[in-house]
């Protein structure tokens, strides 16, 4: 099978699951969408969950609110949206913008996984603890680690979810931005 019908294949489960009661609903607002951007890019993104309407509208993550600050990294570190990997660690938007439970994080680990193996960054940014918790169960470790991956080194960096920082003062949401563009420029996309 090639790459290209592999990806189609994945998404195709992604959005056919029903391995959680409630979630992937059109009508309860708890659809899910695949990751998205260039299959190729040496940074991946990693978010909670997707993230409401305009998530599910665009079936991608990250965009509108809280993609608008990963928007200004990209910019910050001149590359396009496209040429990233952005995913979440569950693909459904979850009931009344909740948090994750166990369970769904469980059953989309398998998506995330596979993901992952192909893709096989140099780099991937953790964005929030579910994130984070995905590679690291305890989230008092450091803010960075190393593991490998396909046999080479990937470094994993942590940091805060970007709705969290939107509500921070704008020289700290600068500061984000600038922390986020210095490891996309560091990955070479």
């Amino acid at each position: 099978m090639s790459t290209e019908n592999n990806w189609n294949q994945l998404r195709n489960n992604i959005k056919s699951c029903g391995l959680c009661e409630g979630l992937n609903s059109e009508e309860l607002g708890t659809d899910n969408a695949p990751g998205y951007g260039s299959i190729n890019s040496t940074v991946v993104f990693i978010g909670q969950s997707l993230c409401g309407k305009p998530c599910i509208e665009a079936q991608r993550p990250f965009t509108g609110g809280s993609g608008k600050l990963l928007d200004q990294a990209f910019e910050e570190a001149n590359v396009s949206k496209k040429d990233i990997y952005i995913t979440n660690v569950v693909k459904c938007h979850p009931p009344n913008n909740r948090k994750s439970e166990e369970k769904e994080i469980s059953n989309c680990t398998p998506y995330l996984k596979q993901e992952l193996n192909w893709i096989s960054p140099e780099h991937i940014i953790c964005l929030g603890k579910d994130a984070w918790g995905y590679f690291n169960k305890s989230i008092a470790s450091p803010c960075r680690k190393e593991i490998k991956m396909n046999g080479k080194i990937t470094t994993i960096h942590f940091v805060y979810h970007p709705s969290f920082i939107k509500r921070k003062p704008k020289k700290e949401q600068e500061s984000y931005i600038d922390s986020i563009a210095e490891v996309i420029k560091l990955s070479n996309v």
